[in-house]
């Protein structure tokens, strides 16, 4: 039953595992892990780079909004300029207007007159750069060159009002003061309105220059940053759901599993690690599925082996027992054998030691034979070379022997050649019967050296025949000794093999005894390990059972 539900257990989940290889619709979800933290992080530094890029480009509008904004608040400096300096003029103008009422020199270089047209050169100068200003809409233009043709138009006025009150006169002085009052107060007026005009335009235009440019540049960080974070969002949603929901799927499978449903199975819907990691748990659920399959069958099978073992256990036990027994008696016998065997040892071991005496006195008298045959035949050696040396001495006396003959013969003509020289040769006579006489002289000495030598001959043969008898002698003596001691040598191999043998004998009863003697504390102790034994048979049976028992938890 155990194996077939493993068996099914195995086709349940590989047909549960095509089963759950579904299309993957969502091409996110076939993405490596990496893969997807990439894009993830990427987006994120995309956003990041195109505020950057729109913050550079924001960086640059107000950069070119500040050049125009400067240009603007130069014209508006130099708008207000001409104002200021066509209040200044109009102010020197009536100075020398009461000047002249008063009665005062107009012509002189400090007079009111005189800084009236410094004024009025320096006003004219103003609106001239005005005009020529780049930047100036069509109605500030026109605001501008109304301006000049107010001035023009004042200034052409003021000639006769200059000229009315140089005549000193107060009809000249009546004419000049209408002419203040009327015509200048007029085209004063409209010099006035046309740079207050163009002095607030350009204001208006600056201010609304930059308040343009901080909405433009507001609007634009507001629509990135949305933009941005909108990406960032739907990028991370659904780059974290790819990622958390399969881990969510794997975490409620491993929960079921943890709680003995070994058939849960999470469905392939993802690739890379994360659809690895759902394979591997699918598998991973098959196989421990197997596993605890086969350990149930397992434990069936040590259940049942560990009654059977029960029963051989009580067997063996009965039987050691037995043994114990037996072997008690059979090591008492053998102790008495090993006792017996080393007596004959003992003795063996004293013979041994006896032959060997008796073998090296015998070594050593085949020795001292040897040596003697050896000291004789250097003896009988060094006599034949006396012999030797006495025939030499022999044949050179005998050639001594042979110039004394020739000798004595020369004396013996010396003497007769002096006897025929007569009175002459009486001296040669005498020195040749000297030298017969020492020539008979010296024949008589070898005669007798030779007489000594041939007694030495003789001598020396005796001794060389008699050394040769010694040398027979000893050499039969060394041979009787060799085979003595040959004898004795294996006499005394044989004793030592003999000693051995007992002693290996006694060494064997010995071992025999001690080894029965182990046998019988090893029949003890596998009594007493056979009723350990049976414990532990019975806690193996118990272990079964709870193994059965757990197992039985899963669902395979």
């Amino acid at each position: 039953m155990a194996q077939s539900a493993v068996v099914g257990g195995n086709e349940r989940s590989g047909s549960e595992r095509r089963r759950l290889v579904i299309p993957v619709r969502n091409p996110v979800n076939t993405w490596s892990v990496p893969v997807r933290l990439g894009v993830g992080f990427g987006t994120a530094a995309l956003a990041l780079g195109t505020i950057g890029l729109s913050s550079a480009v924001m960086f640059g509008h107000v950069g070119t909004t500040t050049v125009q904004s400067n240009h603007t608040r130069e014209l508006a400096s130099l708008a207000a300029e001409a104002k200021y300096a066509a209040a200044d003029w109009n102010g020197w103008q009536t100075a020398y207007a009461l000047d002249a009422n008063l009665g005062r020199d107009l012509a002189s270089s400090d007079s009111s007159h005189q800084h009236f047209v410094d004024a009025a050169d320096t006003l004219d100068g103003l609106l001239g750069r005005l005009a020529a200003a780049d930047g100036l809409t069509a109605d500030e233009t026109a605001q501008v060159a109304s301006a000049q043709a107010a001035f023009a138009d004042f200034m052409d006025t003021d000639q006769r009002v200059y000229a009315a009150y140089q005549l000193g006169t107060p009809e000249g002085v009546e004419q000049a003061n209408g002419l203040v009052l009327g015509e200048e107060i007029q085209h004063y007026s409209a010099v006035a309105a046309a740079t207050a005009s163009v002095a607030g335009s350009i204001d208006a235009r600056s201010a609304s220059t930059v308040a343009a440019a901080a909405d433009t540049g507001r609007a634009v960080a507001i629509t990135v940053a949305l933009v941005a974070f909108v990406v960032l969002a739907v990028v991370g949603v659904v780059v974290t759901r790819s990622i958390t929901r399969p881990l969510t799927r794997v975490v409620q499978a491993l929960e079921a599993v943890a709680g003995g449903d070994l058939t849960t199975r999470v469905p392939y819907t993802s690739g890379g690690e994360l659809g690895r990691l759902e394979s591997s748990l699918n598998e991973s659920a098959a196989a421990v599925g197997s596993v605890i399959a086969t350990v149930a069958t397992s434990a069936d099978a040590v259940a049942a082996s560990s009654e059977e073992l029960s029963a051989s256990a009580a067997q063996i036990s009965a039987s050691s027992e037995e043994t114990s027994v037996q072997s008690t008696v059979v090591s008492g016998a053998a102790d008495e054998v090993s006792r017996s065997v080393a007596t004959v040892a003992a003795g063996a071991e004293e013979m041994s030691a006896s032959i060997r005496e008796i073998a090296q006195n015998a070594n050593e008298a085949a020795r001292v034979a040897a040596d003697a045959v050896s000291e004789a035949e250097a003896t009988n050696q060094t006599i034949q070379k006396l012999g030797l040396s006495s025939k030499e001495i022999g044949d050179v006396v005998k050639v001594i022997t042979s110039i004394a003959e020739q000798t004595n013969l020369l004396a013996l003509n010396a003497t007769i050649e002096a006897a025929r020289a007569g009175e002459a040769g009486k001296g040669f006579a005498v020195v040749a019967n000297e030298v017969k006489e020492l020539a008979q002289e010296t024949a008589r000495a070898t005669e007798d050296i030779a007489r000594r030598v041939e007694a030495i001959q003789a001598d020396t043969t005796g001794a060389v025949e008699a050394i040769g008898r010694i040398g027979t002698v000893i050499g039969q003596i060394n041979d009787y000794q060799l085979t003595i001691a040959s004898a004795v040598e294996e006499q005394t191999a044989t004793t030592n093999e003999m000693s051995r043998s007992v002693a290996e004998a006694a060494g064997g009863t010995t071992e025999i005894a001690a080894n029965i003697t182990g046998v019988s504390g090893a029949a003890d102790a596998t009594t007493q390990a056979l009723s350990q034994t049976r414990v532990a048979v019975d806690e193996l049976s118990r272990m079964a059972t709870d193994l059965r028992t757990t197992v039985g938890r899963f669902t395979c």
